[in-house]
């Protein structure tokens, strides 16, 4: 028994050992397109917590990356009943300059990374030429000048603020005759253009013409409340604000028809792929023997309504089973991406080689402007012969209810009665059980019914109580936090602010300030503290902090469920 306890011992530790000479350590960018002139953030996710003790040196960063703040992350969620940890640093950079850079291969700890490629694509000219002193822009753009119709046509919306706005809204775009849809969420990311710095949010739509002819986009109007500085304060010393309405252009698009010479059906894309895979992927085939086969359609630039139905070619040698398809649609800052997943059971019949015939589907590229097509190779496999002792008592695979049988069989009608047979057998048993459950679950409602507990009226005034007290002491744990702000004291602020949030229920689980940020709803609280990040992170020749803007954002904090608070400004919502 000890020798045993002993062998395992060794073995868990030889694992543990083995996964930390084999953790890497992986980045990731906050989005997939960066442009010269814009910040962007890198993510250094890490596997052992021991890699975060360690001092984070960045000298290895190309000089074309600015580097603006470094922040220490380590997050834990439960998705779909898993628990899922990450932990890291994130690096907020501004791109100087166009061109690929490469992070080279380093250690960090007892870890490894690999070189990581970046790419700096050139600046947006939107801003170029524009002599407009005004702190607030809006741009729009739209990647083509003409489509054919059921094309994908994307068109994006920049908001510039050099201020901080309130109450922000911004319309959709109407285009009657076309469908509409939002390509993910909004990015948000900062602009540096001449000596001005720019907070960028970026939204992007796809749209879908269904009729040829001309496509009218109307304009987008944009609307929010801004700081008004040729007024003066009131008596109170409160700002005064303004409002501010802004509106894009109105855009012409030519959608031309289908080409004549396009086959049917009609799918254009930028790009269709036909895929197959065998479940497992070491799947022997034996005559009698039901094998899985994932088939799936990959479009670019489509919706899943445009993928089509396709008609699987029969096979000599093999029965067809195909289930219900699954679809699936993407986003991102390409377009929509559209996915047809289906489970066909193939059922070989004959002994020897059988052959899945080429499967072919006609698209138009919309890149080459001509016809393509999607090709699925053909597929021979080797079927084994069944068995002597199973071949005298043939059965048929068990096909669930959503297949279609393409070829028909007998043999499956022949067992219905049987299965039937097999549910009566159990339906009685099934009926007792039910009804010995329904009875005690009644009686325990009896017995609770009589026994419950009567509470007095002052129930009610404890607990009101209790209420004043928690809300006096959240007001005198935040006024050290205001009164750090207004001394401006940067790293008294971060570390009471951080104390009150480990104090309250609903935010106990916030470890540092870029978790807090990411909490918070309110866009002038969430600014100011990545203001509060960059000055305890940057350089001491940094200009002084000034805490009075994060002190009167405090009041925007999350609050407990249940208490009417005051919520603060909305996103920007369409």
């Amino acid at each position: 028994m000890m020798k045993q306890t002993f062998i395992y011992c060794f073995l868990i530790i030889g694992l543990l050992f083995v996964q930390t000479l084999e953790a890497k350590v992986q980045y990731h960018l906050d989005r997939g397109e960066i442009r010269e002139n814009e910040t962007f953030r890198l993510k250094i996710i890490v596997q052992n917590p021991s890699t975060l003790a360690n001092n984070l040196s960045l000298d290895y960063l190309p000089e074309e990356l600015e580097r603006l703040s470094v922040q220490q992350f380590n997050n834990s969620t439960m998705v779909n009943g898993k628990f899922y940890s990450e932990m890291g640093w994130e690096i907020k950079l501004l791109a100087r300059q166009a061109g690929t850079y490469t992070v080279p291969a380093t250690k960090l700890g007892n870890e490894t990374a690999d070189s990581y490629t970046i790419r700096v694509l050139p600046a947006v000219d939107e801003l170029k030429d524009d002599d407009n002193p005004a702190k607030v822009k809006l741009r729009a753009a739209l990647n083509l000048e003409e489509v054919y119709v059921q094309q994908q046509l994307i068109l994006t919306v920049r908001i510039y603020r050099s201020v901080v706005t309130r109450h922000e809204s911004l319309t959709l775009p109407k285009a009657s005759g076309a469908v509409l849809e939002q390509l993910g969420d909004d990015r948000t990311f900062e602009m540096v253009q001449g000596n001005t710095s720019y907070r960028v949010v970026e939204r992007q739509f796809a749209l879908f013409p269904q009729q040829s002819g001309q496509l009218v986009i109307e304009p987008m109007t944009y609307t929010a409340t801004v700081l008004d500085e040729s007024q003066s304060s009131n008596p109170w010393g409160l700002s005064r604000t303004k409002p501010l309405s802004l509106s894009t252009s109105q855009y012409k698009v030519k959608v031309k028809p289908k080409p004549a010479t396009a086959e049917e059906p009609w799918i254009p894309a930028t790009n269709l792929k036909l895929e197959a895979n065998w479940q497992p992927s070491s799947q022997t085939f034996t005559v009698g023997t039901p094998a899985t086969l994932e088939f799936k359609v990959k479009g670019t630039g489509l919706l899943q309504t445009q993928l089509p139905n396709i008609a699987f070619p029969e096979v000599e040698g093999a029965k067809i089973y195909r289930d219900s398809p699954v679809y699936q649609q993407l986003f991102n800052r390409l377009g929509v991406t559209s996915h047809h997943i289906e489970k066909i059971a193939i059922v070989p019949s004959k002994a020897g080689q059988v052959t899945i015939p080429e499967l072919r589907l006609p698209w138009w590229n919309t890149i080459t402007n001509q016809q393509d097509y999607a090709v699925l190779p053909a597929m021979t496999i080797d079927v084994m012969a069944r068995e002597q002792s199973d071949q005298s008592a043939p059965t048929q695979p068990v096909v669930s209810k959503n297949l279609d049988n393409d070829s028909g069989s007998p043999q499956s009608m022949e067992q219905t009665p049987i299965q039937n047979t097999a549910e009566q057998d159990g339906l009685n048993l099934w009926q007792i059980t039910s009804i010995v459950l329904a009875a005690l679950w009644l009686l325990t409602l009896i017995l609770w019914r009589f026994t419950k507990p009567k509470y007095k009226v002052s129930g009610h005034s404890n607990l009101s109580n209790t209420l004043s007290k928690t809300e006096q002491t959240l007001k005198a744990s935040l006024s050290e936090v205001d009164k750090a702000c207004r001394n401006n004291n940067p790293q008294l602020a971060q570390q009471l602010l951080l104390q009150w949030c480990r104090n309250q229920p609903h935010l106990n689980q916030i470890k540092n300030l870029n978790q807090l940020k990411q909490t918070v709803k309110h866009s002038e609280l969430s600014e100011q503290l990545e203001k509060l990040q960059e000055v305890l992170y940057s350089s001491a020749s940094s200009p002084a902090w000034q805490g009075q803007a994060l002190a009167q954002a405090l009041k925007y904090l999350p609050k407990p469920e249940g208490r009417d608070t005051e919520q603060g400004l909305p996103k920007l919502y369409s």
